[in-house]
């Protein structure tokens, strides 16, 4: 590794975890916001409705189409993202060489095998094509010394330890073999004549289009802290979301306790008609023994930590009212804990 890769990781890191510091910071914050508002009754409309509406039927449709959506978009996700970083993890540590029993997966890096050259003839006459681009993900399989012949397409490491995808173009006397690449011009073969101890195996014709640029990507220092900072921060957002998520279980466990209409009405009111109504922040809601009925702006009240309910009895006329104190300041001591 030189200085400037050195450098390259260092400043990559500093900026992908600033990153990450800064979002913590930014959500840890706004989740702090989140809770404080609910605590504080500021979206208790919101929740009233949620607990009014919930039990209706498009509601409830609506809600179970949106999870599986979201649920499917996770599951495609967690299942691409997931075989492919552990096969880019695996192919890094084999230095790109994955070993399926016979058969071996290779990322190609570069393009020297995309295209047929018009200097290398024996491609046409020969009907050789059998080209794969930059980023593809090709299929190796053993073979047996004695096995290769001219014009077969071989992994094989060089002199230098690097991984080259060629092909044979001429097989010297000695066994070793002289090996270019289809895009290449004439007078270009490799100057590495590999062995049979060097080759890794012989293309198949079988490849996976594209997706060996991601491979490369999640092998980078860059790719690999990258994935490490986004597994961070989706931990972060699930860990968060949940306290928001139970503050407003918890405050709409409260307000639910309150709107249930039916609790308060004795069994003789139930054999009655009536109408119920809920006055609070400004909205009234009205209910009759069939359940919720409408909701509408109340111009006269706007009550801020207590709920009116009036129930009127559609054949007496006879009116009931109940103040109840939705934050009392014991209420307010425990949130602020």
């Amino acid at each position: 590794m030189n200085t400037s890769e050195i450098i390259s990781i260092i400043i990559t890191f500093v900026g992908v975890a600033s990153f990450a510091i800064v979002f913590t910071i930014l959500y840890n914050s706004y989740t702090k916001s989140q809770i404080s508002e609910i605590k504080s009754g500021k979206n208790d409309i919101v929740l009233i409705d949620e607990v009014i509406y919930e039990g209706q039927e498009k509601i409830i449709q609506r809600r179970r189409i949106t999870r599986i959506i979201k649920n499917i978009i996770f599951t495609i996700a967690m299942i691409i993202i997931i075989p492919l970083f552990a096969f880019s993890i695996i192919n890094k540590i084999t230095n790109s060489n994955i070993i399926l029993g016979n058969h071996s997966l290779m990322a190609v890096a570069s393009g020297s095998m995309s295209e047929k050259h018009a200097d290398n003839d024996y491609l046409f006459t020969n009907n050789l094509d059998n080209q794969f681009a930059k980023y593809d993900i090709i299929v190796l399989e053993k073979v047996k010394q004695g096995d290769l012949k001219l014009y077969d397409v071989i992994a094989y490491k060089n002199d230098k330890g690097t991984n080259i995808i060629h092909r044979i173009v001429r097989i010297n006397s000695d066994g070793t073999f002289v090996t270019k690449g289809d895009a290449s011009g004439s007078g270009k073969e490799d100057a590495y004549n590999p062995s049979y101890d060097d080759i890794i195996g012989r293309y198949t014709s079988k490849k996976i289009g594209g997706i060996g640029i991601i491979i490369q990507f999640f092998q980078s220092y860059a790719g690999f802290i990258t994935i490490v900072s986004l597994v961070y921060c989706l931990f972060i957002i699930d860990y968060l979301t949940n306290k928001i998520t139970k503050a407003q279980e918890e405050r709409t466990k409260k307000l639910s306790e309150v709107i249930d209409y039916n609790k308060d009405i004795n069994s003789e009111a139930l054999k009655a008609e009536y109408i119920e109504k809920l006055y609070y922040k400004g909205f009234i809601y009205y209910f009759d023994e069939n359940g919720f009925l409408k909701k509408e702006e109340d111009l006269q009240n706007n009550l801020d930590n207590k709920i009116i309910k009036e129930i009127e009895n559609k054949e007496s006329k006879e009116i009931t009212k109940e103040v109840i104190i939705i934050d009392t300041e014991e209420d307010k001591k425990q949130d602020e804990k």
